[in-house]
């Protein structure tokens, strides 16, 4: 009896301590639309000293600041269109990696869909788009295909079979940093069934990291390039 009261009395003292020294507000803002624009540094800054919810306020404070006006603004219409043409079965688009993709690399200059029958070996194409990229417009512009519309009929399409949906995203190597020697081809496999995704092609997906933290870090700079020199 006296064992357990002792045992009650030390998680009674231990528990709010414990509590105190947890995330729960911030815990998943690394993986937030505004997350994503976070460099490596940051990242590593964020998991080796962010430890409570007055912390995260902080660091997300002092973040946002570095980014200038109008930054959250700005992702939030961002993630606002990936949640619009990007949402599967539920999950929101601005919280996969497709898109990823669109909130920080900005609307693809292509972007198809296609069915992919894991059992048979069968693909099958359920259309394309244009997107905005360096010419403008396409379904993230406002004109040309629905998304959505192709996103129905892949689901439709595995409800028959056991299907994932490839949608492969083209970036004109102009409009992303650095101005690679060619186009940036990323497909990302979509489970209809949930929404989760995946870039499959291991190198492909180290690039799209290297241009993610590029993009980051370009971000970042641009806001420093801007600020005024201090008055003498």
């Amino acid at each position: 009896m006296k064992r357990n009261l002792l045992f009650t009395a030390v998680i009674c003292l231990i528990a709010p301590a414990l509590l105190a020294g947890s995330l729960s507000k911030y815990k998943n803002w690394p993986t937030s639309p505004q997350g994503y624009f976070m460099t490596n540094a940051e990242r590593a800054d964020w998991k080796a000293n962010v430890k409570t919810d007055a912390e995260a306020e902080q660091f997300v404070t002092k973040f946002l600041a570095s980014r200038g006006p109008g930054f959250a603004e700005d992702v939030a219409k961002r993630a606002e269109m990936a949640d619009k043409h990007l949402t599967v079965s539920g999950r929101a688009g601005s919280l996969t990696t497709r898109g990823k993709l669109v909130i920080l690399l900005g609307p693809p200059r292509g972007l198809t869909i296609t069915a992919h029958d894991i059992q048979n070996g069968r693909s099958a194409s359920l259309g394309g788009i244009t997107g905005g990229g360096a010419s403008g417009g396409g379904v993230f512009g406002g004109t040309g295909n629905s998304v959505s519309d192709m996103v129905d009929a892949s689901n439709q399409s595995a409800m028959a079979v056991k299907s994932v949906s490839d949608y492969t995203f083209t970036y004109v190597a102009d409009t992303l940093p650095g101005k690679p020697a060619k186009d940036l081809v990323v497909i990302v496999e979509v489970n209809p069934g949930d929404g989760s995704d995946r870039i499959n092609d291991r190198k492909v997906a180290e690039q799209v990291d290297g241009i993610f933290e590029s993009v980051a870090q370009a971000r970042l700079a641009a806001v420093k390039t801007e600020a005024p020199a201090p008055k003498p």
